[in-house]
């Protein structure tokens, strides 16, 4: 009875409760507004998502996504503040953290995929830092920008999704994805091509997720189910990169379609019209680009002359220029001096660099590196993940971390040989394609790794791999254990 009483009175409190928090987080989001405190924002929004994060599971994932996909070039442009990019790192936070108390309480091992190579990595970085001195806020800076969406990944293999849960996920991201696409039609109707921001289509970023988009379009056109939409898709997200007017695509996209297509050498029968249509979706893409993106042609218009030697030499000068002052701007010519500067100290600052966080761009002045970064290293322009990585842990901190996404590659390769599934087996093909591209694309291009959009979605899908292939385990343990 006295159990029953106070349930009851506890029942009738509780919209007391939920009256009192609405009333507060009310005050302190009008005081932000009156005020134009951002922080003040951040912290109401962060009490509300926290909420959300300890209550739901999948909910606070899909928040993540949606908020990075469609705030991100908000944010850029000053249309929110700053501090609204924090919340995706915060909710990845709690995720971890409750993913890990969960795994506690119902005593369980946590499940930690990759963290061999994270550990290696902190301890080269450490010493890194001990040895040049560069300073404990930049490293952590560093770390943060590296790991951040790492303990998402964590977070949900340990949350145990479902195969319901995995699925809407996966369908959150493609709606992200295809929304792109009329995005990028309003961009060009009223930005035009070029590097302004709107939703994914933003500077760098134009040219890898047109290649993710393909990938998983094409190895689901091949696994899945011979559609003609995959192939609309396909071309749409060719159109995609020619909004950006990103001339890396055209040069990543053979190299792409020549590693899936030898990849499903033993799923399919290379036959003619396979390869066939692997070379035509490379030669259409080529011919559109170069004629709409007018640095690509010698008339320097849209719809320019199609000129396949213009566009090599034009490769190669920007790749190799050096500006008026005697800085490389060009990728290769950056590496090459990045290369020179480390070697200057030998084999310890080519393998530990100049310390974490040495060329850290920080919106906290007291932390920005990026004035400093021409005067110390002799770089203007040109950085991609080898340099920018080298330079602050060295080639051997930069091995080491890369061999985590290489290890990731490696699980998705394992299920796409394994799986049976044609749904599963096309989604691990997909992450194949999109390992390596991200691999690829940041050695050489940009340090992908380190942007919101592309190591959330990456590291989302990453678990989602892990997940399934431990679902097939269990399968099989319980088929062997009937037996």
């Amino acid at each position: 009875m006295f159990e029953n009483s106070l349930t009851q009175k506890n029942r009738q409190a509780l919209p007391a409760w939920i009256l009192a928090v609405l009333l507060v987080l009310s005050l302190f989001i009008s005081l932000s507004i009156v005020y134009k405190n951002s922080y003040l924002f951040f912290f109401t929004a962060a009490i509300i998502l926290g909420a959300l994060v300890l209550k739901l599971r999948v909910f606070p994932i899909v928040l993540i996504l949606l908020i990075i996909a469609f705030t991100d070039w908000a944010v850029e442009s000053a249309f929110l503040p700053f501090q609204v990019m924090w919340l995706p790192e915060l909710m990845s936070a709690l995720l971890f953290l409750k993913s890990l108390g969960e795994k506690i309480i119902v005593k369980k091992k946590f499940v930690a995929p990759g963290l061999q190579p994270v550990l290696v990595f902190l301890l080269l970085a450490l010493f890194s830092l001990l040895s040049n001195s560069s300073g404990v806020i930049p490293a952590l800076l560093l770390l943060r920008l590296l790991f951040r969406y790492y303990l998402l990944f964590l977070a949900i293999v340990n949350l145990e999704l479902d195969e319901e849960s995995m699925k809407l996920i996966i369908k959150v991201l493609v709606l992200i994805f295809l929304v792109q696409i009329p995005l990028a039609v309003v961009k060009l109707l009223v930005f035009g091509q070029g590097e302004a921001s709107l939703g994914l289509s933003s500077h760098a970023v134009s040219t890898i997720f047109p290649l993710i988009a393909i990938g998983f379009f094409y190895s689901f056109y091949f696994l899945y189910k011979k559609k003609r939409a995959y192939i609309w898709g396909i071309l749409a997200f060719v159109g995609f990169s020619v909004v950006g007017e990103k001339r890396a695509f055209i040069f990543y996209l053979p190299v792409l379609l020549i590693f899936l297509t030898w990849t499903l050498r033993k799923r399919i029968r290379l036959r003619p019209g396979v390869l066939l249509f692997a070379v035509a979706i490379a030669m259409v893409s080529l011919y559109s680009v170069a004629r709409l993106i007018p640095t690509l042609n010698p008339q320097k218009r849209v719809w320019g002359e199609f000129n396949l030697r213009h566009i090599v030499d034009y490769a190669i000068n920007y790749e190799t220029a050096v500006s008026a002052g005697g800085y490389p701007i060009g990728r290769l010519s950056a590496t090459v001096e990045v290369y020179k500067t480390l070697e200057q100290r030998g084999l310890v600052g080519l393998a530990f660099g100049y310390g974490p966080g040495s060329i850290i761009k920080s919106l906290f002045s007291e932390y920005d590196r990026k004035e400093a970064i021409k005067a110390r290293f002799g770089v203007e322009y040109g950085w991609n993940g080898l340099s920018w990585l080298g330079i602050q842990v060295g080639y051997l901190g930069m091995v080491v971390y890369f061999s985590l996404f290489y290890v990731l590659l490696r699980k998705s390769y394992s299920l796409f040989r394994t799986e049976q599934d044609p749904y599963w087996c096309s989604f691990a093909l997909g992450m194949v394609a999109f390992s390596f591209i991200l691999l690829l694309t940041s050695l050489a291009y940009s340090s992908f790794f380190n942007h919101d959009a592309v190591a959330a979605f990456f590291f989302c899908l990453a678990a989602i791999v892990i997940l399934r292939r431990q679902s097939r385990a269990e399968v099989a343990t319980e088929a062997s254990g009937v037996r």
